[in-house]
């Protein structure tokens, strides 16, 4: 049985891919490009190792076993995902794909001052977001319900370093991908790995490059050098999630404790150890949620976790008695397993907002925005900063669809645009203004004396 929904699931995947890559609107921009992907790594290829390697660390993780009937329900929850999810972005988002044959853009002298101005004054909190978050002078803990607090900070200084990325694509693209870029990217790929957490920035920061540069080059899909950095990546990421402090380990020449917990393994012991991680796992995740949800909480969230975006943007430092995660609770998922860390995905908190109905609605509300979206790029496609803007969202998309809900993709994206509006705001500012003038109706041979200013 189990083998038998495998391929199901399978081959839905196949049969949406084709029928997405046989139309006109496919292209390395459109949302459903990255949920396929996400969805065949997550929901297809994962299950798929999970059952022939018996795969267990999570499950041990959770403390919770799923039977062949929620193994396969969970199957059947993510298929439907992926066919709601690609055909409502693609009817919502439909519209003539391909880049103009216009001449190479330019940016002017006030766009120019107006980066260079946006940086200047963004680097002071860059770099004491830098400063704070690698001295000890910020810290926090894990709440009853799973939620990760600040204790003696916020969350908006410890994050402002992530503007660092979107800064580096905007000069990417204002010097023309000139070679000497690659210095502060060299810089900034060191630091996100000598961190070791908030690996995704890696990620993002790379998917940011690679849709800039296929929009400067006018491609619609990503061209072959891309593969000799994506394997690398993936590979970084991996070892990141076995030892944050890899780098900085091989720096002071200290073991790596990754390195030491596989020693006088079988090759065997050695592949499921690097491969049966926490990172892809959201198959296993989504499989303890629909074990719990609504047989052991009685009941569905409906919607309310959604409410968190009213009360997230308000510093715990100025409002103590914050609610910890969503201000209305209906149960805390950690009463049934150990969910420390781990993520809904997008199916997940479809799920728990009302079962197949809840699933359904999701979906379809995140894919028409996501479709939307996409026909407002390709009728500003035209334009550079607006490029910016729609490359940094769409690489933001894997970080939605593994956390599920939109809280999590506001914070990242308010980080991520906060250069951009800034940069935009400073051009309005540089650049000149219309004068309101009046029309009047002027009676025959009036004679009319036009002054310079002085």
């Amino acid at each position: 049985m189990l083998e038998l929904a495998l391929f199901g699931q399978l081959l839905v995947w196949l049969v949406v891919l084709a029928i997405f890559l046989s139309s006109s609107q496919a292209s390395l921009f459109h949302p459903a490009t990255v949920y396929i992907v996400f969805h065949g790594l997550v929901f297809v290829l994962r299950p798929w190792l999970v059952y022939t390697f018996n795969f267990d660390s999570v499950w041990k993780y959770i403390g919770f076993v799923p039977t062949d009937a929620q193994f396969v329900q969970t199957l059947l929850v993510t298929s439907v995902a992926l066919v709601v999810f690609v055909f409502v972005s693609f009817w919502v988002g439909r519209m003539p794909v391909g880049f103009s044959s216009r001449p190479a853009f330019s940016f002017s002298d006030g766009e120019r001052i107006g980066l260079l101005a946006a940086t200047l004054i963004l680097m002071p909190l860059l770099a004491y977001s830098i400063y704070i978050t690698n001295t000890g002078q910020s810290s926090g803990a894990h709440a009853a319900n799973g939620v990760f607090i600040m204790t003696n900070s916020t969350g908006y200084i410890n994050d402002a370093q992530y503007i660092l990325a979107p800064l580096l694509c905007a000069w990417l693209l204002l010097t023309r991908f000139h070679l000497l870029n690659l210095i502060p990217i060299v810089v900034y790929l060191g630091y996100r790995t000598w961190c070791g957490w908030s690996r995704f920035t890696i990620i993002t920061f790379l998917l940011t490059v690679v849709l800039t540069y296929c929009w400067y080059h006018r491609k619609k899909w990503v061209p072959k050098w891309t593969i000799a950095v994506a394997l690398p990546t993936l590979i970084l990421f991996n070892v990141l999630g076995h030892n944050r402090d890899l780098l900085q380990s091989y720096i002071k020449g200290q073991p790596a404790a990754a390195l030491e917990f596989s020693a006088g393994m079988t090759s065997m012991e050695k592949m499921r150890l690097a491969a049966d991680t926490q990172d892809f796992a959201n198959f296993d995740y989504l499989a303890y949620l629909l074990s719990i949800m609504p047989d052991r909480t009685g009941t569905y969230t409906y919607g309310t976790q959604h409410l968190q975006l009213l009360t997230e943007p308000i510093p715990r430092i100025l409002w103590s008695e914050k609610p910890i995660g969503s201000p209305i609770n209906y149960f805390n998922i950690m009463d049934y397993g150990n969910f420390m860390g781990l993520t809904m995905s997008m199916p997940g908190d479809g799920w728990f907002s009302g079962g197949w109905i809840g699933l359904v609605i999701t979906m379809a509300v995140g894919a028409a925005l996501a479709g939307a979206f996409h026909r407002w790029f390709w009728h500003h496609s035209d334009s550079p900063i607006a490029a910016l803007f729609y490359a940094s969202a769409v690489a933001m998309l894997i970080q939605w669809y593994r956390d599920g809900g939109y809280v999590s993709m506001a914070k990242f994206m308010f980080w991520d645009w906060l250069p951009l509006i800034l940069w935009v705001s400073i051009n309005w500012l540089l650049s000149p203004k219309p004068v309101p003038i009046y029309s009047a109706v002027l009676s025959t041979g009036t004679r009319i004396r036009l002054l310079l200013p002085k």
